[in-house]
């Protein structure tokens, strides 16, 4: 089957219950992303973007031209003003077109591992209140959905913008730190799929590493934005630097066609890519995850999670095929708020806003620390203090 008649096709299928000069016009923007994603790297599966003339402006272009040149989807400037702003502020500082070389991350995410609540633990009840889970690699937030096939309710793409934390070993208590003999990760990012409470086996996402490395007199940090299409092998990009403030827009096109676009806003750098999905996997759009993670594995155990101390999220929704936002200040039973707990299980060592249960020994209220859009996130326990050694 042609190009030309996979496209028709796939209008038909989607002009279903939407408007069909919407539909239309979508369907045509998501062939220019795939047939524009067109120039090889040196990574199996993974193509870049023309970058874009100096005189593009981003702000003025159709969304036929935005996708020749790998600019992510925009939030509809009517409907979701503040949201717009923030991606046209992506877009216009981000000037710098990154095209180096990619790196194989010797490091890689994977979908949630679910993890029983430590003892004492107690989710708030009552309506009108997220629900709440513990995992051994993720913390943060997570909306969730039904469909068991990508489709139109399917979450489409991805939006955070977020600081990259300091990353240290943990605390020792008298005012130095810890030095446990290897690397301590802190992996923040967003995508799609991979929350097992939906059934997801594989997770597109793109974020940023703040990781800190000790083994004797050898010791030091190291900062690296980074994408992946779990199972496939995970990339780095270019390297950022500890306080600079991302934006990671995460998006497909298609049940097996991705996209991560990463924006260093401090230092205006920017990366599109599109990904291929590994052999045999497919997008479902079940999830939608804001996260803090640790990722795998030193030895037969995650990495222990770095001393990140605290990583402010600004502004961070999903959508839908059908244009539904969504966000993960939502009080809605879809939306998760997870813990992340040490290998033993038996302490939370990285939480975000929203859930008094979690002690974040600071006295804060989580209320106050996050909203609609925003999240907070702090380290504690093991990871803050002792160190979470396997």
């Amino acid at each position: 089957m042609n190009r030309s008649i996979q496209l028709f096709a796939a209008a038909a299928v989607l002009s279903l219950g939407c408007n069909s000069l919407v539909v239309a016009q979508n369907d045509a923007v998501r062939g220019i992303y795939e047939s524009s994603a067109n120039i090889a790297t040196n990574m199996d599966g993974v193509h870049g973007f023309a970058a874009p003339p100096a005189s593009f402006d981003p702000l003025t272009a159709s969304d036929e031209a935005l996708a020749t040149y790998g600019f992510p989807p925009h939030p509809d400037k009517s409907a979701e003003p503040a949201a717009y702003a923030q991606w046209a502020h992506a877009v216009t500082t981000a000037k710098k077109r990154w095209n180096g070389t990619l790196r194989a991350r010797p490091f890689h995410n994977t979908p949630m591992k679910t993890a029983k609540s430590p003892a004492g633990f107690s989710a708030p009840s009552g309506s009108n209140t997220p629900s709440v889970g513990n995992s051994y690699n993720w913390s943060g937030a997570v909306n969730t959905n039904t469909v068991t096939k990508y489709g139109l309710s399917s979450v489409y793409y991805v939006f955070s913008e977020f600081n990259v934390p300091v990353a240290q070993q943990a605390f020792n208590g008298s005012g130095g730190t810890i030095c446990d003999g290897g690397w301590d990760i802190t992996a923040i990012w967003n995508g799609i799929d991979g929350f097992s409470g939906a059934g997801g086996g594989d997770v597109l996402q793109g974020g940023v590493d703040s990781a800190y490395y000790c083994a004797g007199s050898t010791k030091g940090p190291f900062y690296s934005s980074w994408i992946e299409w779990f199972p496939a092998g995970s990339i780095y990009e270019f390297g950022v630097n500890p306080g600079d403030d991302i934006y990671v827009e995460t998006w497909s096109t298609s049940s097996t066609q991705g996209y991560v676009y990463i924006a260093d806003l401090t230092t205006q750098i920017s990366a599109t890519y599109g990904l291929t999905a590994p052999s045999g996997t497919q997008l479902v759009g079940n999830s939608a995850e804001f996260i803090v993670e640790r990722p795998c594995c030193r030895g037969s155990n995650l990495y222990p999670l770095a001393n990140y101390v605290g990583n402010f999220w600004s502004y961070s929704g999903d959508y839908n095929f059908r244009h539904v936002l969504s966000f993960p200040g939502s009080t809605a039973p879809t939306t998760w708020l997870l813990g992340m707990l040490d290998d033993a299980g038996d302490q939370v060592i990285s939480v975000p806003n929203g859930v008094t249960n979690w002690d974040l020994k600071q006295g804060l209220t989580p209320a106050g620390l996050g909203g609609k859009y925003s999240i907070f996130f702090q380290d504690q326990n093991c990871a803050h203090d002792g160190g979470c050694t396997p």
